[in-house]
């Protein structure tokens, strides 16, 4: 099975690449497809190297049999409808197809049955969404009726222009507004990622709440939360409240058991030594600590992990992974 690689240069692409080179996808040599200015860069691949090639109208498509999609929404709406039609199964990382009603959206721990076996676009959903929920599922069955969900995102959310800000600015350099935040971000933190809506909603706290609902299948599920550039480098982290309709005083418990049973999952038992950001760098499971019941109405707990990998490239690579199998 052959698998490309569109928008092959970024930093979600370059994590595919890696990824695939210990996945049952990359048997074959994968073809790298990026903007004409990238073409004809190289790339390693197992004992050899990988030559780029541009994304444009005479590409010739044959011989793929799924593509993973790192580009952004617009590529994604021009491209992924051609490469469906070609044959190709897309799996696709950017907003665009997330919430059509006849695109999947996948986290293959929480809903792998939604997966289609012919050609057609599945969706990634957005990095908060993903960890968010790896999360939650071992605990859905608990029944929660609300979510407060505050998010703590790592620059590199924004990409390479967000890292080179922090550290820019961390080395003393001069604040650029707009490059790509609106205020400064070394020792500074602030609480709006994306355009807010007239209910002073932002986009990425919209996304949370729109994608949670399709995935799970519950359309009455309340996620309400913060959504905060802080300035950290790598991995999102998550402070997790659950609401109740009732009184349980096992639920605790069940909880724990749960969670220490959870695919994709670490749990940190030890309070006084919850998951950060900083040692989850690089890891594909996402971190769950300070599981806690101060109401018998509640549960909170804390959650961290790797957006650039289970929140972007390792979910995407895994979605595959799943979709193969089915062939």
């Amino acid at each position: 099975m052959r698998t490309a690689i569109v928008g092959a240069t970024g930093v979600v692409g370059q994590e595919m690449l890696s990824l695939l080179k210990d996945s049952c996808l990359g048997t074959e040599t994968p073809r790298l497809l990026a903007s004409s200015r990238s073409a004809g860069k190289k790339f390693p691949w197992r004992d050899g190297t990988v030559t780029v090639e541009a994304l444009e109208d005479s590409l010739d498509l044959s011989g793929i049999d799924v593509a993973l999609f790192a580009a952004g929404g617009s590529i994604s709406k021009e491209w992924a409808p051609r490469f469906v039609e070609a044959g190709i199964t897309v799996v696709d990382n950017s907003s665009a197809f997330r919430l059509s009603e006849d695109v999947a959206l996948v986290v293959p721990e929480v809903n792998p049955e939604a997966i289609p076996s012919g050609p057609a676009v599945i969706a990634n959903p957005n990095c908060s969404t993903i960890i968010l929920l790896l999360a939650l599922k071992p605990l859905w069955d608990l029944k929660p009726e609300r979510l407060i969900v505050d998010t703590y995102q790592a620059v590199s959310g924004a990409g390479v222009a967000g890292l080179e800000a922090l550290k820019r600015e961390a080395a003393g350099g001069e604040f650029r507004e707009g490059d790509p935040f609106p205020f400064p971000i070394h020792g500074n933190l602030f609480p709006a990622i994306g355009d807010v809506d007239e209910d002073g909603v932002t986009v990425e706290e919209r996304k949370m709440l729109d994608e949670s609902r399709k995935i799970l299948g519950d359309p009455q599920i309340i996620i309400q939360g913060t959504c905060v550039r802080v300035p950290v480098a790598r991995c999102h982290s998550l402070a997790v409240t659950m609401l109740f309709a009732d009184k349980d005083p096992d639920r605790l418990q069940q909880a724990i058991s749960a969670m220490d049973k959870a695919p994709g999952v670490i749990h940190h038992s030890d309070h006084e030594k919850p998951p950060t950001p900083d040692p989850l760098s690089g890891q594909h499971a996402v971190a769950v600590g300070r599981i806690r019941a101060p109401f018998s109405d509640g549960l909170q707990m804390w959650v961290v992990g790797d957006q650039v990998l289970k929140g972007a490239a390792l979910n995407t690579v895994q979605i595959a992974e799943q979709w193969s199998r089915l062939q």
